[in-house]
């Protein structure tokens, strides 16, 4: 209940003017923030962005905050409003994302994240690597319906509680979005998961 009271006194600096505010809720929750957002748009320079964007809206808008919902759940709910809308951006852009594509044709798609292991030859290694931009290429495919709550929830680790009321939904409506989410990763993963 403290972080709550701090992060709604930390708003209600910047309701008064004082951007000491935006410093303390910066200081809690960009980290975290930037984490979810990177996850969601997969490209390190436009998540920076887009968290910037994020405490920019909160400072503009800190006078429309009502306390019926906590701070943190306000400014992530203005984060996924931002990443649905930036992917559709790139899409208009870019054309549609497609899971057949080569991945050299995959937009925004970092490849340089490896999990650890202990491969032993390069020829490992070159799979190993390969099977992560998969994944993550199939996990930015999503829609957004079933991208916000499978990142938040399973790759943040948040709750399906905190998720439900920034979505303003039930946390039933979550868990089905999150297991429509895994059925539709095990489908296009599933070539992947039979090689391993």
């Amino acid at each position: 209940m403290a972080e709550i009271d701090a992060d709604f006194k930390s708003l209600q600096k910047i309701q008064k003017g004082d951007d000491s505010g935006l410093k303390e809720l910066m200081s809690l929750h960009r980290e975290a923030l930037f984490h979810f957002i990177y996850r969601y748009v997969n490209n390190e320079a436009d998540a920076a962005e887009l968290t910037e964007e994020t405490f920019f809206r909160v400072y503009q808008n800190a006078s429309r905050f009502r306390p019926n919902a906590k701070v943190v759940t306000w400014i992530f709910s203005i984060a996924g409003n931002l990443c649905r809308d930036f992917i559709r951006r790139n899409r208009k852009r870019k054309g549609d994302f497609s899971l057949d594509a080569e991945l050299d044709e995959t937009p925004n798609i970092q490849r340089n994240e490896t999990f650890a292991s202990n491969l032993s030859n390069p020829g490992e290694a070159v799979v190993s690597n390969e099977s992560v931009s998969s994944v993550h290429a199939a996990i930015f495919a999503l829609p957004h319906k079933l991208k916000f709550p499978f990142i938040f929830c399973i790759l943040e680790e948040n709750s399906y509680d905190t998720c439900a009321e920034i979505l303003k939904t039930s946390r039933k409506t979550v868990e089905t979005r999150i297991y429509r989410a895994r059925k539709l990763l095990r489908e296009k993963l599933a070539d992947l998961f039979q090689e391993v």
